[in-house]
């Protein structure tokens, strides 16, 4: 599945950021539109496409509609919450068929994968709804491990989307 180590390079992109001149070298809507072409070649064979296909599209309209530092300076913090839904929404929905094909390779490695992605998917869940405890609930002390707990599935997230890239069919000499 080739197609997935362009949605994991894009992913890259989206998750970082190099700022010169208040802009991002890195734009998001660039990593996007990566993800995007790479999951318009995986219709019909991953599944949930279409779901994905469409919650990159919303993730590339909104990245590209506060890329000007006028935008994104001016957003309030739960405005920055509120613009950074759609990117969560697509990583939990991608956990779910990545961690299809991860189980469906019979393996040892190809089951602990997918364990590991449904384990990040509700990582990302929690990590949807901290902003609102934070914020909210005024819980400032979860401000630093909600920020530590994104890095860590974003990286685990390209990790695991470039491991599943390169999955085979079930082989016994590849357990374990």
């Amino acid at each position: 599945m080739v197609p997935l180590r362009y949605v994991a390079m894009g992913l890259v992109v989206v998750f970082l950021r190099a700022d010169f001149g208040g802009y991002d070298a890195l734009a998001d809507p660039l990593g996007w539109a990566l993800v995007l072409g790479a999951l318009w070649r995986l219709r019909g064979s991953l599944p949930g496409t279409d779901v994905l296909l469409w919650l990159a599209a919303v993730a590339c309209v909104v990245s590209a509609a506060t890329y000007l530092p006028v935008v994104s300076d001016g957003l309030s913090p739960s405005g920055e919450w509120a613009v950074s839904l759609p990117q969560l929404g697509f990583c939990i929905a991608l956990c779910g068929p990545l961690a299809g094909v991860a189980r469906a390779t019979g393996t040892d490695r190809g089951s602990s994968r997918a364990r590991w992605l449904e384990l990040l998917r509700w990582l990302f869940v929690g990590l949807a709804a901290g902003p609102v405890l934070i914020l909210g609930g005024g819980v400032d002390a979860l401000t630093t491990p909600v920020a530590v707990l994104a890095v860590v599935a974003n990286v685990a997230l390209v990790y695991l989307t470039f491991a599943v890239s390169v999955v085979r069919t079930a082989d016994p000499a590849e357990s374990g």
